[in-house]
């Protein structure tokens, strides 16, 4: 059984914090800098495996207080029929904030489900005030590993790696369509096991009833900035969560390459937020409803990713290094999706992701895990005490950093 890392916000770091880097050649070359070095080899046992969290989950579930956490299996993974998890805390029928977390949509961006089981215990086992506060006035629902197959170790003659993607073939005839239909834009070969898959993140749709018919052949392939087709298993579980909560507040965490925090500030970045990922002036029509973004859903976006901001920036944080992520247009992905359907949202990419060229996931993962579970948690907090909606949301557009420039690996 794996030891869970954290259970409050007054656990120490386990690993050193990340010190300022700059753009050049120079500091990545190093071997603690961002990059995994030639005659280093990425190990990735300690992130858990599915079946370790399966069994983690069972037993926090078995010793968790008051009956307060529920358990159930929402659907199961494409290849290797893993099941795939939702905790929740409290009941969809309420008049309490409620939040959708969800993590490891892509299988490489394992750092999620650790801060996500971290959360977990310490909402089911705690009797802290802070966590009475937060269960008491906010209804909490995690899916801690959206795409287990994914999160499967792949033994490469580089190293250990794991796939960004589903294991899935393109199966047209499944959906009544004619053989030579071409997949969808998202489907390919992944890098990490040379396998067939979708990105699960680019399977979503506003319409949450919507199931790919021959009418939708014209449809196919697609392109990254329209709606997917959920023809995937991962991306139908989170739908279905989503369906049934009708959260208030969906967070989804990934991870990304490393970046500064802006042209002024060269600190390795630790954190990329953000709170919209569809214009608001993009309409998405299907089956004469048309899904556009709320004021208020936005508004909410802009004050939750604030408030995040703010507490990541209190003392002499070592998670100070955060900044906006890009602007972009993506209503296929989760986040655009469920923000198209009244959610507020926020986007957590935390710094470290695998890549054929080298792998930044293990450096400083305690660290970046801790981060997560701070931010993810004080937003809880601040749902539960009403102080996020005490929040300018201005601060989201005017004071938190942009323009990150990526730092390439050196040659």
């Amino acid at each position: 059984m794996k030891k869970v890392i954290f259970s409050a916000l007054a656990a120490p770091l386990l690993l050193t914090t990340v010190l300022p880097a700059s753009a050049g050649a120079e500091p990545q070359s190093k071997p603690n800098g961002p990059w995994i070095q030639p005659e280093q080899q990425t190990k990735l046992e300690r992130f858990i495996s599915p079946e370790k969290m399966h069994e983690q989950l069972e037993e926090i579930e078995e010793r968790a207080r008051d009956g307060r956490m529920d358990l159930d299996v929402v659907g199961q993974s494409a290849k290797y029929d893993h099941p795939i998890y939702a905790v929740k805390f409290g009941e969809s029928d309420t008049d309490n904030p409620k939040v959708y977390l969800q993590t490891q949509i892509h299988g490489d961006e394992q750092g999620g489900t650790e801060a996500a089981l971290d959360l977990i215990q310490t909402l089911a086992m705690s009797n802290n005030q802070d966590v009475r506060t937060i269960l008491d006035n906010v209804t909490v629902w995690i899916v801690p590993m959206l795409n287990p197959d994914g999160a499967e170790i792949i033994e490469r003659e580089e190293g250990q790696a794991k796939q960004r993607r589903n294991f899935q073939e393109w199966t047209p005839e499944e959906w009544g369509l004619s053989e030579d239909t071409p997949a969808p834009w998202y489907h390919g070969r992944d890098w990490a096991s040379e396998e067939l898959g979708f990105d699960v993140n680019r399977d979503f749709h506003p319409d949450l009833s919507f199931e790919l018919t021959e009418e939708d052949a014209g449809l196919l392939p697609g392109v990254g900035s329209e709606p997917g087709f959920y023809v995937t298993p991962e991306a139908q579980a989170s739908r279905d969560v989503f369906a049934e909560l009708e959260p208030d507040l969906f967070i989804d965490h990934h991870h990304r390459y490393s970046n500064t925090v802006s042209e002024d500030d060269d600190r390795l970045n630790t954190l990329q937020i953000l709170g919209q990922v569809v214009d608001e002036d993009n309409v998405v029509s299907h089956n004469g409803t048309d899904y556009q973004l709320s004021e208020e859903s936005l508004e909410l976006s802009k004050q939750v990713n604030s408030h995040v901001y703010q507490v990541l920036q209190k003392g002499n944080s070592p998670f100070g290094a955060v900044s906006r992520y890009p602007d972009v247009n993506l209503p296929g992905t989760a986040l655009g999706s469920f923000s198209l359907n009244d959610a507020a949202i926020m986007l957590y990419e935390t710094r470290g992701q695998q890549h054929p060229n080298g792998h930044t996931g293990q450096k400083s993962s305690g660290m970046l895990i801790k981060q997560s579970y701070i931010g993810i948690y004080e937003t809880l907090l601040g749902l539960a005490t009403e102080e996020i909606y005490d929040i300018d949301p201005e601060f989201y557009d005017t004071e938190i950093p942009t323009d990150s420039p990526r730092i390439q690996r050196p040659e």
